[in-house]
């Protein structure tokens, strides 16, 4: 099937969509769902309504093969070029991966581990932390306060002076409501000026 502007496609079938791939994707070296999500990422062109998830979009309409298929490799078989679970483990470990986060991040990862472990090898996935040993490390959650405990005597000692609220959330840097929550012991109620 010969089209001249794919910018025109509004609904796409499986055989037109891997067509395109195979015309201009894998001529560039994308030949993996992992470098199509890296060539999405870097917002090279895809035409207008192609579709930005083709394996799900695909798959709901039950004409999804597979990557290797819309590849233009059908006979592939990825069981085959994956390491086996403990192999993988060990791969990611020595990388230095600690936790699903960076996982999801590793720009290096060898084709040989599988994207989703926890999905390839369901038979024998027990957690990440089991997966990446002694490595895993979530980080704990950041405090985002903008104040400090020093801040909000000082802010306690003037509004207890009748400064107005707006004019210390203005110099504070902090909301309004911030002030008055302070004020009425809500928020940070263990300082004490």
């Amino acid at each position: 099937m010969k089209i001249d502007n794919y910018d025109n496609v509004i609904k796409w079938s499986y055989p037109l969509a891997r067509q395109w791939v195979m015309e201009h994707l894998v001529p560039e070296g994308i030949t993996s769902s992992r470098k199509f999500e890296m060539y999405k990422k870097y917002k090279r062109y895809l035409p207008k309504h192609f579709p930005k998830r083709p394996d799900d979009y695909f798959r709901n309409r039950g004409t999804w093969k597979g990557w290797p298929d819309f590849f233009g490799d059908p006979v592939h078989d990825l069981k085959k070029d994956y390491y086996d679970y403990g192999t993988a483990a060990i791969v990611s470990q020595k990388a230095g991966i600690k936790n699903s986060k960076d996982f999801k991040n590793w720009d290096r990862r060898p084709g040989k581990v599988p994207a989703r472990p926890d999905q390839y090898y369901k038979d024998k996935w027990q957690s990440w932390k089991t997966f990446l040993g002694s490595n895993y490390y979530v980080p704990k959650p950041r405090n985002y306060s903008k104040l400090k405990e020093s801040d909000v005597k000082i802010i306690k000692h003037q509004l207890s002076m009748g400064v107005p609220g707006a004019a210390l959330a203005r110099h504070f840097g902090v909301s309004e409501m911030q002030i008055s929550r302070i004020k009425r012991n809500e928020n940070w109620n263990d300082v004490n000026i």
